[in-house]
């Protein structure tokens, strides 16, 4: 599959991650903890039950540290992001979660010895004043607690995704580390899981969540990173919020609003001229 489908794909599945994990809490159709653990094990047991059919299914990862990393990663974003946004408007959370991925991938970029090009420092600025834009209006004073909580989700993602560009088999390597994260799940269900406060409705959305759009979108993630290079993949989950606006228009009839529009043109124009730059090299 041609990278650019495969990089929207995962890109959609990351928004439709945002509108569950926010139909849910928002609603208070279950609490962050119980969503929390729904989503892994679903997601574990899914994946699972798929590459077992396949007889692709191995247990190397008991003893394989990249595999614990992965899963440690993703269990800390998911538990983080969760318990964070019940404090957080969704602007804030985006702009906390995001900017703190933004300048882990870009940190690990130049560390490695890479340089920004022209293009691409230009590109980031102009991606970057867009999303700020975009999320701004919608930002509130962030409580300090969840603000930190969204900061240690972001250190996650961004060591979840820089783990994910040597994986050999997206689809195992996502299994693996959901499998390792849905133990450390099941471990913590005194902790986590509370069923009394679990509605249906609520249950409905974390499964979605954890099947469809973490197990498979993260799948698809894992495959286009090895395409991609550290910037690429970091300013390109900028796009998460059009995405998720362009659906809310579409999907739930929201507003279109002119500061929404621009902004979305320049988060976009700003991405296109870092794969153009990367592109050119």
């Amino acid at each position: 599959m041609h990278k650019s489908i495969l990089l929207v794909a995962a890109l959609t599945a990351f928004a439709a991650n945002s509108f569950f994990c926010r139909f849910a809490l928002a609603n208070h159709a279950i609490d962050p903890g119980s969503f929390t653990w729904i989503r892994l094990v679903s997601g574990a047991m899914t994946l699972w039950l798929i590459l077992a059919f396949r007889g692709q299914m191995n247990y190397q990862f008991v003893n394989d540290r990249a595999s614990w990393w992965a899963g440690g990663s993703l269990f800390g974003y998911a538990v983080s992001f969760s318990f964070a946004y019940t404090q957080l408007t969704t602007g804030t959370g985006a702009l906390i979660l995001f900017g703190m991925v933004q300048m882990a991938l870009i940190a690990f970029h130049l560390m490695t010895g890479n340089r920004l090009k022209i293009g691409e420092s230009i590109g980031i600025g102009i991606s970057l004043t867009g999303f700020v834009v975009l999320m701004l209006p919608s930002a509130e004073t962030p409580d300090f607690g969840s603000a930190a909580l969204m900061l240690i989700s972001g250190i996650c993602w961004a060591g979840f995704t820089l783990l994910g560009r040597n994986t050999a088999n997206a689809a195992q390597s996502i299994t693996h580390g959901f499998l390792v994260a849905s133990l450390m799940a099941l471990m913590l269900s005194p902790t986590l899981l509370s069923l009394e406060s679990v509605t249906a409705q609520g249950a409905m959305w974390a499964l979605l969540s954890g099947v469809f759009a973490s197990g498979f979108g993260y799948i698809l993630w894992y495959q286009v990173l090895k395409q991609l290079s550290v910037l690429q993949a970091s300013v390109s989950q900028l796009a998460v919020p059009v995405i998720a606006f362009i659906a809310g228009s579409l999907l739930l009839g929201e507003t279109i609003t002119l500061n929404a529009v621009m902004s979305s043109l320049l988060i976009l124009g700003g991405i296109a001229l870092i794969f153009t730059a990367r592109f050119r090299s």
